[in-house]
Order: structure tokens, then sequence, then C-alpha cells
């Protein structure tokens, strides 16, 4: 059947001339919600640089693309914590990068 993938994207026209410009992305359908698929929450937390890092690390291996993350959000705390469902169960990956 091979690899389904939807389009995403935006045409721009500048009015004076006949060029379009096109932004495509694909996806894969795969990782849509299905009944037969559990998810599986990625956590990452640190400072910016480094969570960004990770993002895009993550992206040219080709585990997911950058739209697919959310937007920065604060990092839990002791009056906001993370909220489990019965049965969920954690790892923790600590991958390390250099400052700057």
């Amino acid at each position: 059947m091979g690899n389904p993938s939807a389009f995403v994207g935006s045409e721009v026209a500048d009015g004076k001339t006949d060029v379009v410009v096109s932004i495509e992305i694909k996806q894969r359908l795969g990782n849509f919600p299905k009944e037969d698929k559990e998810p599986v929450k990625l956590l990452v937390i640190g400072s910016k640089q480094a969570v960004q890092a990770i993002v895009q690390t993550l992206h040219m291996c080709g585990f997911a693309e950058i739209f697919e993350w959310t937007d920065f959000m604060p990092a839990p705390t002791p009056e906001r914590p993370l909220q489990f469902k019965p049965g969920e169960l954690m790892k923790v990956l600590v991958k390390y990068f250099s400052k700057g």
C-alpha cells in the first residue's frame, strides 16, 4: 500500500508577478490517533536551547516533524505536578548538549 501522506501548505503571490511560492510539508498518516494505537507522551524538559536541540535532532532522525511538537510551556512545579492515569509508567532519557 505504500506510505500515505497528507499535504499541509500555503501559497503566496505578490500581486505584481505570476510567481507563486509554495510551502509543502508532508506528514505520514500513521501518526494520527487510531483505535488500535496507544498514545505515548514524550516529555522534554530543560532550557529552551536544549529542548530545541532535542526537537531538531529527533526531526533530523526522522522521528517527528517540528510542527508536531507543542509550543513551549512552563515545566511542572510542586504546585502544578504532572498528572498520570492509572497504569501509566514513566521512563526518562537524559541527554546532554553543550550550551551555545
